[in-house]
């Protein structure tokens, strides 16, 4: 899920459509209550604002194994989020807006989908039986 500038500056009028599935598996090795991930499905549109600012419509579905904190059990955890990410070559610190800088030609949303899981992950979870 990587673009180059030079490839999203045509969609200023229509945008780009995607559809991808990525593999998280190497990344929860290192955190002790994601026991699995099932394949993040993404899919998605951006389209190009102005100059070099673009908007990114993501939705992303998948499914993690978490430790119940109780039981140490395995407990499901859905996740199913909608994400609107704006990236930019220029980023003003004092405004308000929550903008990504774009820090060579190219916007990669790999671990930008990789985080908005991380912030949907609770701290502790319960199977309620």
């Amino acid at each position: 899920m990587k673009w180059s500038l030079q490839q999203l500056f045509k969609y200023t009028q229509t945008p780009l459509k995607f559809s991808e599935e990525l593999d998280y598996s190497e990344y929860i090795k290192g955190i002790d209550d994601i026991l699995d991930i099932s394949k993040v499905e993404v899919e998605g549109s951006v389209i190009h604002l102005y100059d070099d600012r673009y908007s990114f419509e993501l939705l992303i579905n998948c499914n993690l194994v978490l430790e119940d904190a109780v039981t140490l059990d395995p407990v499901d955890y859905p996740i199913n989020v909608e994400v609107n990410e704006i990236f930019d070559k220029v980023v003003d610190e004092e405004s308000d807006e929550d903008v990504r800088k774009i820090e060579k030609n190219t916007i990669d949303l790999y671990d930008v989908v990789w985080e908005n899981i991380l912030l949907l992950k609770p701290i502790r979870v319960t199977n309620n039986r």
